[in-house]
């Protein structure tokens, strides 16, 4: 069934290059033929463009959701990383801040709340993960 599909897919696509080969491709006759035929070729063109944008912005959306889906996900992997820090005994802040490079604005880091310190460690690490992953995704 799908082998069919292709050769009547094939057998159109060659038909349709024969007779592009012996067609003319004078804008203004096809304007002009296409009128003769009681078509309104603005319209026909108004409607193509706005289906055309129509589509480029459901292409869009659809980019957007995905990577906002992904996101969500590599959040999620940043919360988990962050918790298994934040409970690992042998963790040291400063020690923390120098391998990751932070530039934290915090003169009294002791005196951060638990969750502050996490919020602020997920986001790092968010980013920190996005930009990896962008980076697996551009060497492909």
């Amino acid at each position: 069934m799908i082998d069919n599909a292709k050769k009547n897919k094939t057998d159109f696509i060659r038909f349709v290059m024969s007779t592009i080969e012996h067609t003319n491709f004078d804008k203004e006759k096809s304007r002009d033929y296409l009128s003769s035929q009681g078509l309104n070729v603005d319209a026909i063109i108004s409607d193509g463009l706005k289906r055309i944008k129509k589509l480029q912005m459901q292409i869009e959306a659809d980019k957007t959701r995905m990577e906002m889906v992904s996101a969500e996900n590599v959040k999620q992997k940043a919360q988990e990383w962050v918790d298994s820090l934040l409970n690992d005994c042998n963790l040291s802040l400063n020690d923390l801040i120098k391998e990751e490079e932070l530039s934290m604005s915090f003169k009294n880091l002791e005196t951060l709340s638990q969750e502050d310190l996490k919020s602020i460690l997920v986001k790092h690490f968010t980013l920190k993960f996005l930009e990896e992953q962008k980076r697996k995704s551009d060497e492909l």
